[in-house]
């Protein structure tokens, strides 16, 4: 049996990682990783996970970063849990790593640079412009999955794959953005269904657990003072300002 050990952190992509290994039902660690106390940005972890992000699975002590390619990993490694349709042809599985690679290679960064447009530019008025056309053109991906799940129920028809657990994370990071959700009813539906899943059930539960102990911890990410690139002494300097005085 393959050891596997997640590090994650609530509301990121990690997510998408949870639902696959929960829909495997395999058996894995789950380490959460706390932002506000800089420990995506020790030198530990960057040895591990240069980018300095979540997730990050360990197999077999080995480290595999990138949403999409643990969850590529994850398929091959348990065929028998379909997480991707794979077997088809070499053609059709080709199209199945593209539909993958779409979500992490072109939704994921349109999601950050709607939600966090300041870690992208560092002046107001570029910070509206950008979020302006990021939205424009999230909203011609999103066409493009409102379309595959007409034809659905699922992102690759019929049956359900890891896509559809990337889909799910990437409708709740937009929603409170003020993007337009309400155009896309066969994707509010997908993400309905999606709640509906067990594997989706367990995998937030554990989410819900891990946020609840950062904000007892007072160690929620604030996104409006969080930036990329401090140092862990940065993010303490940062906890202890927020802190509530005795």
């Amino acid at each position: 049996m393959t050891h596997l050990h997640l590090i994650f952190a609530p509301g990121t992509c990690s997510r998408a990682v949870m639902i696959a290994l929960e829909e495997a039902g395999v058996e894995y660690e789950h380490q959460l990783l706390t932002y506000m106390k800089g420990e995506h940005r020790t030198p530990e972890y960057l040895a591990l996970n240069p980018n300095g992000k979540t997730p990050l699975l360990i197999a077999e002590g080995q480290p595999i970063h990138e949403t999409s390619a643990i969850l590529l990993y994850l398929a091959k490694l348990y065929p028998e849990a379909g997480l991707l349709p794979f077997g088809r042809g070499e053609i059709a599985d080709a199209q199945t790593i593209a539909h993958l690679i779409w979500c992490g290679s072109e939704l994921h960064p349109n999601v950050f640079r709607i939600r966090i447009p300041q870690f992208f530019c560092d002046h107001p008025e570029g910070r509206l412009r950008q979020k302006e056309m990021a939205v424009a053109s999230m909203h011609d991906k999103f066409a493009i999955i409102e379309g595959h799940l007409e034809s659905g129920p699922w992102f690759l028809g019929e049956a359900w794959s890891a896509i559809d657990a990337y889909l799910f994370w990437v409708w709740f990071r937009l929603d409170g953005t003020g993007f337009e959700l309400d155009r896309y009813p066969q994707f509010a539906d997908h993400y309905r269904r999606m709640q509906d899943r067990p594997s989706v059930q367990r995998a937030m539960a554990i989410e819900q657990a891990a946020g609840q102990k950062l904000r007892e911890e007072g160690l929620v990410v604030n996104f409006e003072t969080f930036r990329p690139g401090r140092t862990p002494e940065d993010f303490q300097a940062l906890v202890e300002k927020t802190q509530p005085a005795d």
